[in-house]
């Protein structure tokens, strides 16, 4: 789609991304957190929880159809009241789905999830594909989502047993809303914080920036943030039956760090190194200077899976208050080096969210993982040696691109070099993550044996 689209389309659908994840948290309104963390939940727990999601996601989405004109002012842009007005249904069909999904993952059941998910990228990436081609510019970003949402949706309620019943309670909703609210509050904060960075791009500098930033964003995070998710999915239940032992916990929570950087740190330093030649593989090279960018923004997410987790650690703890105040942090700290970056340019902007994320982590291990004994120099003392194999790795992999000519030589056999050399330094020097991962290989369904680093 990217050799068949513009950045400046990519710009005009980033330029309403800000309003649709707002809306969509709101609607959701950190119920399907609570569902997850409620272990004695009811049958009137999730459909009360289903029933506000989906009147709430309705109302937002009159007020964005509403709102939609005065936008479009903002940015200076009249094609965004048409293109917000339709992909704001994107609301109200992820209202339908969540608490679908937090009853499946409250069950561990991955596999029904693993299934809606893949139908809704294949039907949307065919429907996008197909727009795209046929000339129709930022509407293709806006079928691609809207399909993919569809289609996940009528997936998830075919193979999915749940159904909502005809109740609302009250009580439910008051129970489910008092600790949903706060991180309701935490969620709506980090996304207009992450937004702020969208919006100001697209207002300070261009379309045609945004939409390189948000390509290079996009490309770190299909490594970082998605695997984060599937680590968080499967550990965030795992980690509410056993928060009353501490050492348990501890233990448990050292692994899966460990466990989520043996894989991160190389994905993230080796798609740094391979930048340039793998955006212009792949989307051409009207986008070189995503690939400039994309190599900033790697450093960034590099620490996207220990920040999560800490923050998990808070939620397992029902530490709302302390979640808050870490998100503020995070977001004050964010904000000041956007002011301070911004008239430099953005690439000076994106250096600035790798120091942010630096200082996020620094704090969130401290006020994570210091409630149970993990703070940060004993996380830092755990992950370090997956740091120096990974930018070994990664060293080499940029140090062949000046040996080795064309974009795909240079993407296979770099890849192919990295992977043996941080392979080799694993099992040399981390033995005891090797055989954990192991152990996960033979014995995927025995979710105990990561507690043993």
């Amino acid at each position: 789609m990217a050799r068949a689209l513009t950045p400046t389309d990519y710009g005009l659908v980033g330029m309403l991304g800000f309003f649709i994840v707002i809306a969509q948290l709101m609607a959701e309104g950190g119920l399907s957190q609570a569902i997850i963390r409620k272990l004695n939940r009811t049958e009137t727990d999730c459909s009360t929880a289903f029933w506000v999601n989906l009147a709430a996601a309705t109302a937002l989405y009159g007020l964005l159809c509403a709102g939609a004109p005065l936008i479009s002012r903002f940015y200076g842009e009249p094609r965004l009241t048409a293109l917000l007005r339709v992909l704001a249904l994107a609301v109200v069909i992820q209202a339908t789905l969540v608490v679908h999904r937090a009853v499946l993952t409250a069950e561990l059941d991955f596999k029904t999830q693993a299934k809606s998910t893949l139908v809704g990228a294949l039907v949307s990436g065919l429907t996008g594909l197909y727009m795209a081609y046929r000339g129709l510019g930022a509407w293709a970003l806006v079928g691609l989502q809207l399909t993919n949402q569809l289609a996940t949706g009528i997936t998830l309620w075919i193979v999915s047993p749940w159904r909502p019943g005809l109740v609302f309670s009250r009580a439910s909703f008051r129970n489910l809303f008092g600790f949903g609210s706060k991180l309701l509050m935490s969620n709506v904060v980090e996304s207009i914080y992450q937004s702020i960075y969208t919006m100001t791009i697209g207002k300070v500098f261009s379309a045609y920036a945004l939409g390189c930033y948000g390509n290079a964003r996009q490309l770190g995070s299909i490594s970082s943030e998605n695997l984060t998710r599937i680590v968080q999915r499967a550990a965030y239940p795992l980690f509410c039956t056993i928060r009353s032992d501490r050492e348990h916990l501890r233990t448990t929570i050292r692994s899966y760090m460990k466990l989520a950087a043996f894989f991160i740190f190389p994905l993230m330093l080796g798609l740094a190194a391979l930048a340039e030649p793998l955006t212009i593989a792949l989307i051409g090279h009207q986008w070189i200077y995503t690939a400039r960018l994309l190599r900033i923004l790697c450093l960034s997410f590099l620490l996207f899976p220990l920040n999560a987790i800490n923050l998990m650690i808070l939620e397992i703890l029902g530490q709302g208050g302390a979640y808050l105040r870490l998100q503020l942090f995070n977001i004050l700290c964010g904000l000041a080096l956007l002011a301070a970056m911004l008239p430099l340019g953005l690439s000076a902007v994106c250096c600035g969210l790798f120091a942010a994320s630096l200082a996020g982590y620094t704090a969130g291990a401290t006020a994570g993982g210091g409630r149970i004994g993990l703070g940060f120099y004993r996380q830092v003392r755990a992950v370090f040696p997956i740091m120096l194999n990974s930018a070994v790795m990664a060293g080499i992999m940029y140090a062949l691109r000046f040996i080795i000519h064309g974009e795909w030589a240079q993407i296979a056999l770099g890849s192919l070099i990295g992977l043996t050399v941080y392979t080799g330094l694993s099992v040399a020097f981390q033995t005891d993550t090797c055989r954990m991962i192991l152990r996960l290989v033979h014995r995927p369904d025995d979710t105990q044996e990561t507690s043993r680093p």
